[in-house]
Protein backbone atom coordinates (compact mmCIF):
# COMPACT_ATOMS: atom_id res chain seq x y z
CA UNK A 1 0.00 0.00 0.00
CA UNK A 2 1.07 3.24 -1.24
CA UNK A 3 1.22 6.39 1.38
CA UNK A 4 0.23 9.72 0.12
CA UNK A 5 1.36 12.51 1.39
CA UNK A 6 -1.72 15.42 1.15
CA UNK A 7 0.01 18.96 0.57
CA UNK A 8 3.21 17.23 1.61
CA UNK A 9 3.84 16.24 5.07
CA UNK A 10 1.46 19.18 6.29
CA UNK A 11 0.56 17.82 9.63
CA UNK A 12 4.30 18.17 10.33
CA UNK A 13 5.04 21.07 8.12
CA UNK A 14 4.22 24.26 6.13
CA UNK A 15 1.76 23.33 3.94
CA UNK A 16 2.48 22.60 0.44
CA UNK A 17 5.91 24.15 1.04
CA UNK A 18 9.46 22.54 -0.22
CA UNK A 19 10.40 21.67 3.74
CA UNK A 20 6.73 19.62 3.63
CA UNK A 21 7.43 17.78 0.32
CA UNK A 22 11.08 17.15 1.76
CA UNK A 23 9.71 15.50 4.58
CA UNK A 24 7.94 13.69 2.47
CA UNK A 25 10.81 12.24 0.74
CA UNK A 26 12.94 11.87 4.20
CA UNK A 27 9.79 9.96 5.73
CA UNK A 28 9.14 7.21 3.15
CA UNK A 29 6.17 8.26 1.25
CA UNK A 30 5.33 7.55 -2.34
CA UNK A 31 3.80 10.31 -3.60
CA UNK A 32 3.64 13.90 -2.93
CA UNK A 33 0.02 15.38 -3.49
CA UNK A 34 0.43 19.02 -4.34
CA UNK A 35 -1.94 22.10 -5.20
CA UNK A 36 -1.51 24.19 -8.42
CA UNK A 37 -2.09 27.78 -8.96
CA UNK A 38 -1.45 30.44 -11.39
CA UNK A 39 -0.07 33.74 -10.68
CA UNK A 40 -0.96 37.14 -12.46
CA UNK A 41 2.43 36.39 -15.05
CA UNK A 42 1.23 32.99 -15.91
CA UNK A 43 3.53 31.35 -13.34
CA UNK A 44 2.56 27.53 -11.78
CA UNK A 45 2.90 27.60 -7.72
CA UNK A 46 1.73 24.95 -5.57
CA UNK A 47 -0.78 26.52 -2.90
CA UNK A 48 -4.20 24.95 -1.74
CA UNK A 49 -6.40 28.30 -1.01
CA UNK A 50 -7.50 30.50 -3.48
CA UNK A 51 -6.38 33.37 -1.46
CA UNK A 52 -2.79 33.69 0.52
CA UNK A 53 -4.91 34.72 3.33
CA UNK A 54 -4.39 32.08 5.59
CA UNK A 55 -0.60 30.65 4.95
CA UNK A 56 1.22 33.70 3.70
CA UNK A 57 2.33 36.46 5.79
CA UNK A 58 4.88 39.72 5.13
CA UNK A 59 8.15 39.23 5.81
CA UNK A 60 8.08 40.38 9.08
CA UNK A 61 5.12 37.92 10.37
CA UNK A 62 2.53 40.29 9.81
CA UNK A 63 -1.19 39.31 8.82
CA UNK A 64 -1.74 40.56 5.15
CA UNK A 65 -3.68 43.57 5.54
CA UNK A 66 -6.51 42.77 2.97
CA UNK A 67 -7.75 39.77 1.15
CA UNK A 68 -5.08 38.86 -1.62
CA UNK A 69 -5.32 36.50 -4.37
CA UNK A 70 -2.74 34.62 -6.14
CA UNK A 71 -3.92 35.24 -9.24
CA UNK A 72 -3.14 39.52 -8.65
CA UNK A 73 0.14 39.11 -7.69
CA UNK A 74 3.66 38.17 -10.19
CA UNK A 75 5.68 35.36 -9.05
CA UNK A 76 7.95 38.20 -7.87
CA UNK A 77 5.53 39.34 -5.67
CA UNK A 78 4.45 35.77 -4.41
CA UNK A 79 7.79 35.04 -3.59
CA UNK A 80 8.04 38.21 -0.85
CA UNK A 81 5.93 36.52 1.29
CA UNK A 82 6.60 34.34 3.93
CA UNK A 83 4.70 30.91 3.72
CA UNK A 84 5.87 28.89 7.12
CA UNK A 85 5.15 31.78 9.58
CA UNK A 86 1.74 31.49 9.98
CA UNK A 87 2.53 27.81 11.33
CA UNK A 88 5.49 28.30 13.56
CA UNK A 89 8.15 30.94 13.75
CA UNK A 90 10.34 28.27 13.33
CA UNK A 91 9.72 27.88 9.53
CA UNK A 92 10.08 31.59 9.05
CA UNK A 93 11.46 32.15 5.51
CA UNK A 94 9.45 29.46 3.61
CA UNK A 95 8.61 30.91 -0.05
CA UNK A 96 6.13 29.87 -1.99
CA UNK A 97 7.18 27.08 -4.27
CA UNK A 98 7.02 26.51 -7.99
CA UNK A 99 6.04 23.56 -10.10
CA UNK A 100 8.63 23.04 -11.43
CA UNK A 101 10.99 22.72 -7.91
CA UNK A 102 8.65 20.29 -7.07
CA UNK A 103 9.55 18.26 -10.30
CA UNK A 104 13.18 18.75 -9.63
CA UNK A 105 13.24 17.38 -6.19
CA UNK A 106 10.93 14.74 -7.70
CA UNK A 107 13.49 13.73 -10.23
CA UNK A 108 16.36 13.41 -7.39
CA UNK A 109 14.58 11.44 -5.25
CA UNK A 110 11.87 9.24 -7.29
CA UNK A 111 8.54 9.93 -5.42
CA UNK A 112 6.05 10.66 -7.31
CA UNK A 113 3.51 13.47 -7.43
CA UNK A 114 -0.09 13.95 -8.06
CA UNK A 115 -1.78 16.81 -9.27
CA UNK A 116 -4.72 18.33 -7.45
CA UNK A 117 -7.69 18.12 -9.71
CA UNK A 118 -7.89 22.32 -9.33
CA UNK A 119 -6.31 21.95 -12.75
CA UNK A 120 -9.23 21.50 -14.66
CA UNK A 121 -10.29 24.85 -13.38
CA UNK A 122 -7.45 26.77 -15.19
CA UNK A 123 -7.67 29.05 -18.49
CA UNK A 124 -6.71 27.50 -21.41
CA UNK A 125 -3.34 29.30 -21.86
CA UNK A 126 -2.51 27.89 -18.04
CA UNK A 127 -3.41 24.37 -18.73
CA UNK A 128 -1.14 24.65 -21.51
CA UNK A 129 1.61 26.24 -19.05
CA UNK A 130 0.88 23.61 -16.77
CA UNK A 131 1.16 20.61 -19.42
CA UNK A 132 4.05 21.85 -21.06
CA UNK A 133 6.31 21.95 -17.50
CA UNK A 134 4.97 18.42 -16.64
CA UNK A 135 6.17 17.24 -20.28
CA UNK A 136 8.87 18.43 -19.73
CA UNK A 137 10.01 17.27 -16.69
CA UNK A 138 11.15 13.54 -16.09
CA UNK A 139 8.97 13.00 -12.91
CA UNK A 140 6.75 10.71 -12.84
CA UNK A 141 3.66 12.62 -12.52
CA UNK A 142 -0.10 11.60 -11.99
CA UNK A 143 -3.04 13.91 -12.69
CA UNK A 144 -6.43 13.52 -11.27
CA UNK A 145 -9.51 14.22 -12.68
CA UNK A 146 -13.11 14.19 -11.84
CA UNK A 147 -14.51 14.10 -15.63
CA UNK A 148 -14.59 11.85 -18.19
CA UNK A 149 -13.98 14.74 -20.68
CA UNK A 150 -10.73 15.96 -18.59
CA UNK A 151 -9.71 12.50 -18.56
CA UNK A 152 -9.51 12.73 -22.24
CA UNK A 153 -7.55 15.74 -22.20
CA UNK A 154 -5.24 14.45 -20.00
CA UNK A 155 -4.39 11.29 -22.45
CA UNK A 156 -4.20 13.39 -25.67
CA UNK A 157 -1.56 16.06 -23.49
CA UNK A 158 0.46 13.96 -20.91
CA UNK A 159 1.02 10.21 -22.46
CA UNK A 160 3.15 9.40 -19.70
CA UNK A 161 1.10 10.57 -17.13
CA UNK A 162 -0.79 8.25 -14.81
CA UNK A 163 -4.69 8.78 -14.17
CA UNK A 164 -6.50 9.32 -11.17
CA UNK A 165 -10.40 9.90 -11.14
CA UNK A 166 -11.65 11.46 -8.47
CA UNK A 167 -15.70 12.39 -9.05
CA UNK A 168 -18.55 11.89 -7.31
CA UNK A 169 -19.76 9.76 -9.90
CA UNK A 170 -18.61 5.97 -8.53
CA UNK A 171 -21.29 3.84 -10.48
CA UNK A 172 -20.47 0.79 -12.69
CA UNK A 173 -21.53 2.30 -15.75
CA UNK A 174 -18.99 5.68 -15.00
CA UNK A 175 -16.35 3.23 -13.93
CA UNK A 176 -16.36 1.03 -17.00
CA UNK A 177 -16.00 4.62 -19.01
CA UNK A 178 -13.24 5.94 -17.49
CA UNK A 179 -11.69 2.05 -17.58
CA UNK A 180 -12.45 2.92 -21.33
CA UNK A 181 -10.50 6.40 -21.63
CA UNK A 182 -7.61 5.36 -19.85
CA UNK A 183 -6.62 2.58 -22.39
CA UNK A 184 -4.15 0.16 -19.99
CA UNK A 185 -2.43 3.21 -18.50
CA UNK A 186 -2.53 3.16 -14.48
CA UNK A 187 -5.88 4.26 -13.27
CA UNK A 188 -6.39 4.82 -9.65
CA UNK A 189 -10.00 5.52 -9.06
CA UNK A 190 -10.34 7.43 -5.46
CA UNK A 191 -12.97 6.97 -2.71
CA UNK A 192 -13.76 9.08 0.35
CA UNK A 193 -12.98 7.40 4.38
CA UNK A 194 -15.54 8.50 6.31
CA UNK A 195 -14.44 9.83 9.50
CA UNK A 196 -14.19 13.66 10.43
CA UNK A 197 -11.91 15.25 8.29
CA UNK A 198 -14.44 14.34 5.81
CA UNK A 199 -17.55 14.88 7.35
CA UNK A 200 -18.36 17.76 4.37
CA UNK A 201 -17.98 15.60 1.57
CA UNK A 202 -21.94 14.64 0.23
CA UNK A 203 -20.55 11.53 -1.94
CA UNK A 204 -19.97 7.40 -1.36
CA UNK A 205 -18.05 6.71 1.29
CA UNK A 206 -15.53 4.01 1.18
CA UNK A 207 -16.69 0.07 2.48
CA UNK A 208 -15.68 -3.40 1.67
CA UNK A 209 -17.85 -4.15 -0.77
CA UNK A 210 -17.25 -0.35 -2.87
CA UNK A 211 -14.05 -0.73 -2.71
CA UNK A 212 -13.86 -4.67 -3.74
CA UNK A 213 -16.15 -3.53 -6.24
CA UNK A 214 -13.97 -0.61 -7.69
CA UNK A 215 -11.01 -3.21 -7.09
CA UNK A 216 -12.08 -4.89 -10.11
CA UNK A 217 -11.65 -2.24 -12.37
CA UNK A 218 -8.69 -0.22 -10.77
CA UNK A 219 -6.03 0.38 -8.33
CA UNK A 220 -7.83 2.13 -5.40
CA UNK A 221 -7.35 5.50 -3.18
CA UNK A 222 -8.54 6.01 -0.35
CA UNK A 223 -8.60 9.98 1.22
CA UNK A 224 -8.07 10.82 3.73
CA UNK A 225 -6.83 9.28 6.95
CA UNK A 226 -5.52 10.17 10.14
CA UNK A 227 -5.16 7.37 12.07
CA UNK A 228 -3.51 3.28 11.70
CA UNK A 229 -7.40 1.94 12.54
CA UNK A 230 -8.10 3.84 9.01
CA UNK A 231 -5.02 2.23 7.91
CA UNK A 232 -5.97 -1.04 8.32
CA UNK A 233 -9.64 -0.36 6.90
CA UNK A 234 -8.04 0.66 3.90
CA UNK A 235 -5.94 -2.50 3.83
CA UNK A 236 -8.61 -5.01 4.15
CA UNK A 237 -10.51 -3.23 1.81
CA UNK A 238 -7.62 -3.57 -0.83
CA UNK A 239 -6.55 0.30 -0.97
CA UNK A 240 -3.66 0.33 -3.36
CA UNK A 241 -3.03 4.10 -1.86
CA UNK A 242 -3.46 5.90 1.41
CA UNK A 243 -3.74 9.79 1.50
CA UNK A 244 -2.72 11.38 4.95
CA UNK A 245 -1.87 14.52 5.75
CA UNK A 246 1.03 12.60 7.44
CA UNK A 247 -0.86 11.43 10.87
CA UNK A 248 0.20 8.27 9.69
CA UNK A 249 3.91 7.65 8.81
CA UNK A 250 4.74 5.00 6.13
CA UNK A 251 6.23 2.63 8.62
CA UNK A 252 3.35 2.53 11.18
CA UNK A 253 3.35 -0.93 9.72
CA UNK A 254 5.43 -2.68 11.84
CA UNK A 255 3.28 -1.24 14.94
CA UNK A 256 0.13 -3.09 13.62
Amino acid sequence: MIYQAHKGVSSDFPENTMRAYRAAVEEGYGIIECDPKVTRDGAIVLLHDRTLNRTARLPGGELLPRETQIADLTLAQARELDMGFWRAPAFAGERIPTLRELLALAEESGIRVKIDNVWQSFPEAAQQTLFRELRESRAAVGMTCNSPETLRLVTRELPAAELHYDGGDLSPERIADVKRIAAGRRLTVWVCYDNAATAWFRGAKASPELCSRLAREADVGVWILSAAKEAEDARRWGANIIETNGEIKPDHETEL
